[in-house]
């Protein structure tokens, strides 16, 4: 009974970890969108960044990389969930390819337009991942 209950805990966790990972992206791009909003920026070594004290919280918990993004694909392909879990995992791969892209200077309005897209997209996969954790017990 115990390994049951261990096992489909463990299965739940697999199943929810990239819809946490897109709620955490949804988090920096709306504290983007705010801090933009509100001119909110800080001078770092030489350069001006956006104030995002939550962004800089997480960032110094946990860090998003592609060795998480490949581990998130291997458990989803392991306790084989459902198509919104892979979509959401692809999202991830697609998000940090994105990020690493764009590793240039942008227009205000660009990065807006950035923002605004993927806290769309992140905040879609966040509430599909609510909805399958509150349906499917």
């Amino acid at each position: 009974m115990l390994a049951n209950k261990a096992r489909r805990t463990l299965i739940t966790i697999g199943k929810m970890i990239p819809f946490v990972l897109c709620f955490i992206v949804s988090i920096a791009y709306l504290e983007t969108i705010y801090a933009l909003f509100f001119e909110q920026y800080l001078y770092f070594w030489d350069c001006t960044i956006l104030n995002t004290p939550i962004s800089f919280y997480i960032g110094n918990i946990m860090e998003y990389d592609l060795l998480v993004c490949i581990v998130t694909l291997i458990i989803s392909i392991a306790i084989e969930a459902c198509k919104w879990n892979l979509w959401a995992t692809f999202y991830l791969f697609v998000h940090l390819a994105e990020k690493s892209y764009f590793d240039f200077e942008l227009d205000i309005w660009q990065i807006y337009i950035i923002s605004i897209l993927n806290l769309i997209i992140s905040a879609y996969f966040t509430c599909k991942g609510i909805r399958i954790l509150l349906t499917h017990k």
